[in-house]
C-alpha cells in the first residue's frame, strides 16, 4: 500500500478538496455540534474561498491518498517554533488503519529535511473539541499531550470547548 500526501494548489484541486471535505467534515462532528454550526464552520474553514485564503496566508493543504484513492486531507502552517495542524481528517471507512499516525510521521519527516526550511520546528500543536474523545485518544496515542483548555470562538455565536494538544518533536541528527 502506497501512502501519499499531495499538495493542493490549483483551482481544480481546491474545488475537489472542498467537495471531498464536506462529507469527511460532517462525519466527524455530527455528534458534537449542531448541523447549523457544522455548516457554518465548514464555510469558515473548508469552502473554496476559505482554502484559497488559507493558502495565500501560508497554510499548506494536502490530500491524503492511499494507492491513489483519497482517504483524507490535512492542513498545516508554521508559526514561530511550532507547526500548527488545524486539520487532519480521515474518511470514516479508513479510520483505525493507522493513517493519522502515518500523516503525522510524514509531517515530522518534512520538518527534519533542511531543504523544507522547517528544521527550527520543535512541536506540533492541534486544538480538539473536548467532546471529540475518539480524536483525543488517537492524538494521545501519537504522543500528543493536553497542554491547556480553551474556548474557541468561531463567530456567529458558535464556540467549541477545546483542548490544545501538543507533541514535542525529537529531531534525528543527520
Amino acid at each position: 500500500m502506497k501512502f501519499e500526501a499531495m499538495p493542493i494548489a490549483t483551482e481544480k484541486q481546491i474545488i475537489e478538496s472542498e467537495r471531498d471535505a464536506r462529507s469527511i467534515w460532517h462525519s466527524y462532528y455530527k455528534d458534537i455540534f449542531s448541523e447549523k454550526q457544522i455548516e457554518y464552520m465548514f464555510q469558515l474553514f473548508h469552502s473554496k474561498e476559505a482554502i484559497k485564503k488559507q493558502i495565500a496566508d501560508g497554510h499548506i493543504h494536502m490530500s491524503l491518498l492511499l494507492d491513489d484513492e483519497l482517504v483524507g486531507y490535512m492542513c498545516y502552517y508554521v508559526k514561530d517554533d511550532c507547526l500548527y495542524l488545524p486539520r487532519l481528517y480521515i474518511k470514516p471507512e479508513y479510520r483505525k488503519h493507522g493513517l493519522a499516525k502515518t500523516a503525522v510521521a510524514r509531517l515530522e519527516k518534512i520538518m527534519e529535511d533542511p531543504e523544507n526550511g522547517f528544521t527550527h520546528i520543535k512541536k506540533i500543536r492541534r486544538n480538539l473539541s473536548r467532546k471529540n474523545t475518539f480524536a483525543i485518544n488517537i492524538y494521545e496515542h501519537l504522543g500528543f499531550k493536553k497542554i491547556r483548555e480553551v474556548t474557541t470562538n468561531f463567530g456567529n455565536g458558535f464556540t467549541s470547548d477545546d483542548y490544545v494538544m501538543e507533541k514535542s518533536i525529537n529531531k534525528k541528527v543527520k
